[in-house]
C-alpha cells in the first residue's frame, strides 16, 4: 500500500471581511484544501464575508488605529503565527495584504515563505507598513504580484531580484459566477427595460474615483435620458458621492446598492461595466464583469486594466485618448481632484462620457466586447490559477 503524505500549507490574511484579496483567499483556500493540509490563519474572524477551505485558525489580534499599538501587534501576531507554523509543521506559507506579509516573514521557521502583493507599494501611505516593506520583503523566498505592473514596481523601487519575484493573476470561479449571476433581482427601482444601465463596483474610496464617473454621467444624461448608474460598495466617500449625485441632478439616475453578497446578478443584467479607478493592483472586478458577459470601459490606471483588456501591449504605456482594445475600452485616468459640482468637466471626464455614449449607440460593439470578454476570462479560471500557485510549493 502506498501512503501519500499531503503537504502542510498555510494561508495568512488579516480577515475575510470583504475585498478583492479576501475573495482570492476564499477561492484559493477552497481549491488548495482539496490537495493539501491547509491552515487558514486570520487575525480577526469576525464578520466573515466569504467561504473558505481548510482549518481556520483565528489568532484574535484585531487591528488598532494607534501607531504604537500597530507596531506592537505586528510582533505579537508574528509570535503567535510562528507557534502555529511549528505546531502544524508548515512547509509553505502564503500571505495576502501588507500586514499579513510582514507577519509571514517575521514568523518564518523553516518553511518556504511566499508573499502576495495586491497593490503598488509606492501608493501605500501607511507609515509603519510602508517603511518596513522595503527592509524585509527581500527576506521572503518568493514575492508574487497580481500583475506585471506590480512586479515592475517591486523590481524598480524595492530592488528585488528577478529570480525572487513573479506574478500570478487573481482567479475567478467561472462556473460559480455563471450560476449565481442568474439569480433574480427583486428590487423594483434597479432595472427597467427602458433604461440603459451601467454598473460600477468597488469600495467608495479615493482610489476608485467614482465621483469622476458621476460627473461624467451628468454629461451623458444630456444625450441618454434613460441612463442609470448602479454603484455597488460601501466606504467613507458615500455621503460625499450621494451629495454630488443630488447637486448634479442625478437622483433619478443613480442607485447606491451598498455591499452585495452576490454582486454578479447586478453586473450580468447591466448593459455596461464602467471602472473609474485612479490606481489599482489588478482590478478583480474587471474579470468578474467579463465572467458575467458584461462589456467593459476602464480607466488605464496602474496596474491591471491594460494587462486584462489589452494583453500584449506595453504595460508602461498610458493612453491619453479612448482606446478600443481587444477585450474592452480603455480611457485616460482622471486627475483625482474633488471638483465643485458645478465645475466644468475635465478632458478625461469628457472622454469617459464619450466612451459611454459610443457603446450606448453601438449595440454591435457591446456584443463584440461581451463575447471577447467571455473568451478572455478563461485565462483567469480558478483551476488554471491554482496550478500556478502549486508550482511554488515544489
Amino acid at each position: 500500500m502506498v501512503i501519500i503524505f499531503m503537504k502542510n500549507i498555510a494561508i495568512i490574511v488579516p480577515s475575510l471581511k470583504g475585498g478583492g484579496a479576501e475573495r482570492v483567499v476564499s477561492l484559493l483556500s477552497q481549491e488548495l484544501s482539496k490537495k493539501y493540509n491547509l491552515y487558514l490563519i486570520v487575525f480577526d474572524s469576525e464578520e466573515m464575508s466569504f467561504e473558505y477551505g481548510g482549518k481556520l485558525i483565528d489568532i484574535d489580534i484585531k487591528s488598532h488605529s494607534n501607531i504604537f499599538m500597530k507596531t506592537y501587534n505586528v510582533f505579537k501576531r508574528a509570535y503567535r503565527v510562528r507557534k502555529i507554523k511549528k505546531k502544524y509543521k508548515i512547509q509553505s506559507s502564503i500571505s495576502f495584504l501588507g500586514s499579513a506579509n510582514i507577519v509571514n516573514i517575521l514568523s518564518k521557521v523553516n518553511e518556504k515563505t511566499i508573499v502576495s502583493i495586491h497593490s503598488n507599494l509606492a501608493t501605500e501611505k501607511k507609515i509603519i507598513l510602508g517603511s518596513m516593506n522595503k527592509l524585509i520583503y527581500n527576506k521572503s523566498d518568493k514575492v508574487i504580484g497580481v500583475s506585471k505592473g506590480i512586479i515592475n514596481n517591486l523590481i524598480n523601487n524595492y530592488k528585488l531580484s528577478d529570480e525572487k519575484v513573479g506574478y500570478i493573476y487573481n482567479p475567478v470561479n467561472l462556473s460559480n459566477i455563471e450560476q449565481i449571476s442568474r439569480e433574480e433581482v427583486y428590487c423594483n427601482n434597479v432595472f427597467n427595460q427602458n433604461d440603459f444601465t451601467i454598473v460600477n463596483m468597488g469600495r467608495l474610496t479615493n482610489a476608485k474615483g467614482q465621483w469622476h464617473l458621476i460627473r461624467a454621467l451628468s454629461h451623458v444624461k444630456r444625450e441618454i435620458r434613460n441612463i442609470k448608474l448602479l454603484i455597488l460598495g460601501q466606504g467613507e466617500l458615500e455621503d460625499y458621492l450621494r451629495d454630488l449625485v443630488k447637486k448634479v441632478g442625478l437622483n433619478n439616475n443613480v442607485v447606491f446598492l451598498g455591499y452585495q453578497k452576490n454582486p454578479f446578478k447586478y453586473i450580468r443584467k447591466s448593459d455596461l461595466f464602467v471602472f473609474s479607478s485612479l490606481y489599482e493592483g489588478f482590478g478583480n472586478v474587471l474579470i468578474e464583469a467579463m465572467a458575467c458577459g458584461t462589456p467593459i470601459i476602464s480607466t488605464d490606471c496602474r496596474s491591471g486594466p491594460r494587462e486584462i483588456l489589452a494583453p500584449g501591449t506595453d504595460i508602461e504605456y498610458e493612453t491619453v485618448n479612448i482606446e478600443y482594445c481587444k477585450y474592452g475600452v480603455l480611457v485616460p485616468v482622471c486627475d483625482g481632484i474633488y471638483y465643485d459640482y458645478n465645475a466644468p468637466l475635465t478632458r478625461e471626464e469628457k472622454l469617459l462620457a464619450e466612451s459611454i455614449i459610443k457603446l450606448y449607440k453601438d449595440k454591435r460593439l457591446r456584443k463584440h466586447y461581451s463575447d471577447k470578454g467571455k473568451e478572455r476570462v478563461k485565462d483567469f479560471d480558478i483551476n488554471k490559477i491554482t496550478r500556478e500557485w502549486e508550482k511554488l510549493f515544489k
